[in-house]
């Protein structure tokens, strides 16, 4: 009996060293068979590590070839997520050193999760010292690592910042579109600018090496490297020169302004070809240095920045829109003429005032400026003269030619946030405010003050119109593509949006109106013995708070025109006497010696 047992319990127990061993037997081919490939796979891939290198953005060059924008060398910490510890002790270690949140550094490696060997960028542009803390802690920091990035570099700092534009952070969004193109989640994209605008053409192709590794991490050898191929770069029309003139004059004026009582609370200058329409000079103040977020803003930097009450990341030549005050009372005009409401030889009485309704509505010059043509009007800016052609012409017709003239409407121009403007009507009037339109708003209308709205560049645009006979190019501010090499990929041609079809006498009144405005007009003081002769109109559009915008638009040489320029010191006095000295000194600086960019 007891042998029995005894024969039982064995046969038991070696049935369960079968099965054991049969189940081991079954589990090795399993995973030499099934899994065996992907444990290749698994192992190689601890056994070989992938280098990033990053490749560079392309260059930005003005049109005389002055480099404003490039890249400089730099050094990074970086997590290899598949050989990180995840340890939370060591992670705060980590983010203690670096100056970030333990929480950034798991969401960074959860955002990573997708490519376990593919470097993480967790702390660009770091000092020597911080390189040397990281190295010191190597042994204890399994997966962190220090790699050379290259850094955004704008040369001149605040120069052209709102055109040249800012890189960020890649957010969640920009990586779902992105990321089929090979962004990874803690790239560096253009936010902004020209680098938003063409970011695909400024992008480079990372490359990187394959590196075999032994158990301690340590490199054995390389087995493959693909070079990083650098993004294109791109030749501006603008002219550094005159854009750090442009800058320097409305920065000087706005100073002048402020010590005269004045708010003067910013502004803008824009120079363009008025044969191409490229543009030479776009100034935006305030400004900003872009280099603050070229490794990652820091939470003060960008708070000193979106809290600043006069707006430095707002570009205003194109982003703010303006009464256009005086420098509207050229499409009064060309309206007027063209429709026959007035002509070349009718004479008007400036009385200083013009009533209208019982009401009575003063001029700029209280005491009246005398008998006045239609030239004499506009080289004096007599508001009564422009009250009564406002009143023939009425809103409505008055609206047709400021659409005519690209007020109300985008330019075109490839940068963000472009505001439209807006010209008012009897029909907008009523669906906006559930108001009829009356007749006193009318005459305003006809004087740039009201509902009307306008930007700079838009302003800018009106005199190119006038002096192209109505020809109206597409603002650019890109003229060639280039490659490493400096060959050009692709190059950009003028392009004509708009023509305005008036009479040839019609433009003639026009441009004697605004060459009298700077010989013999309100301007005549500031542009005395400036050569070529200037065209323009001043204009000091009220704000209703009691202080007025400053503008100045122009053309110049009057007669073989070459420049459009439109300034305006916000909320800065009279036309005549803080936008007008900045544009002399921009006709000085584009037609005399011009400073160096380097000096």
């Amino acid at each position: 009996m007891w042998i029995t047992e005894k024969s039982r319990r064995m046969n038991t127990l070696l049935w369960i060293i079968v099965a054991v061993v049969g189940l081991l037997i079954l589990r090795l081919a399993w995973m030499q068979l099934v899994r065996g490939p992907q444990y290749k796979k698994v192992a190689e891939e601890n056994r070989v590590h992938q280098i990033t290198e990053q490749a560079p953005r392309g260059n930005m060059y003005d049109r005389n070839g002055a480099l404003l924008v490039t890249n400089r060398p730099s050094f990074a910490v970086s997590i290899i997520p598949a050989e990180y510890s995840y340890d939370p002790g060591k992670t705060a270690i980590l983010a203690d050193m670096i100056g970030i949140s333990s929480e950034i550094i798991e969401k960074m490696l959860k955002d990573g999760n997708d490519s376990p060997y593919i470097p993480i960028i967790v702390k660009r542009d770091i000092d020597p010292i911080l390189q040397a803390r990281i190295l010191e802690r190597k042994d204890n920091l399994p997966g962190v690592a220090i790699s050379a990035v290259p850094v955004r570099q704008y040369i001149y700092k605040d120069l052209a910042a709102h055109v040249l534009g800012y890189l960020g952070s890649i957010n969640e969004d920009e990586y779902a579109r992105r990321k089929v193109q090979g962004y990874k989640p803690t790239d560096f994209i253009g936010k902004d600018g020209l680098e938003l605008e063409w970011e695909d053409v400024l992008r480079g192709v990372d490359g990187g090496l394959q590196v075999e590794v032994n158990a301690f991490g340590e490199e054995v050898q390389r087995i493959g490297e693909k070079k990083a191929i650098s993004g294109k770069g791109l030749i501006l029309t603008l002219d550094g020169n005159l854009q750090k003139a442009a800058q320097e004059a409305l920065m000087q004026q706005i100073e002048i302004s402020r010590n005269t009582g004045q708010p003067a609370k910013g502004g803008c200058a824009i120079v363009m070809n008025v044969h191409t329409g490229g543009i030479l000079a776009m100034v935006s103040s305030p400004s900003f240095d872009p280099n603050l977020f070229a490794s990652g803003i820091s939470t003060k930097n960008w708070g000193d920045l979106i809290n600043h009450p006069d707006h430095p990341l707002t570009n205003k030549a194109i982003q703010s829109a303006y009464p256009p005050g005086s420098v509207f009372k050229i499409i009064t005009t060309a309206a007027a003429l063209d429709m026959g409401y007035v002509t070349k030889e009718e004479v008007f009485e400036d009385k200083g005032y013009y009533i209208l309704g019982g009401w009575k509505f003063y001029g700029w010059k209280t005491e009246g400026l005398g008998k006045l043509t239609i030239v004499d009007a506009l080289a004096w800016s007599s508001d009564p003269v422009f009250y009564e052609l406002g009143r023939r012409m009425g809103i409505d017709n008055l609206a047709s030619y400021a659409l005519t003239f690209g007020l109300g409407k985008k330019s075109g121009i490839l940068l963000q946030g472009e505001e439209d403007g807006l010209v008012p009507t009897e029909g907008w009037k009523q669906k906006t405010y559930e108001q009829p339109w009356y007749p006193g708003e009318t005459i305003i209308a006809a004087i740039g003050q009201g509902y009307y709205l306008t930007t700079p560049l838009q302003q800018a645009l009106l005199l190119m119109a006038v002096a192209n006979h109505g020809k109206i190019y597409r603002p650019m501010l890109v003229d060639k593509v280039i490659d490493d090499n400096g060959a050009v990929v692709r190059s950009y041609q003028p392009e004509a949006v708009h023509t305005i079809y008036l009479k040839a006498e019609t433009w003639d009144i026009i441009k004697s109106g605004l060459v009298a405005v700077t010989t013999k007009g309100t301007g005549a003081g500031v542009f005395q013995g400036v050569t070529p002769t200037v065209a323009g109109k001043s204009g000091s559009a009220e704000t209703g708070t009691g202080t007025v915008h400053s503008w100045f638009a122009c053309y110049a040489p009057a007669q073989n025109p070459e420049i459009a320029i439109a300034v305006l010191v916000e909320e800065g006095g009279e036309g005549s006497t803080a936008a007008a000295p900045v544009v002399r000194k921009i006709v000085e600086a584009y037609f005399g010696a011009k400073e160096k960019l380097d000096s």
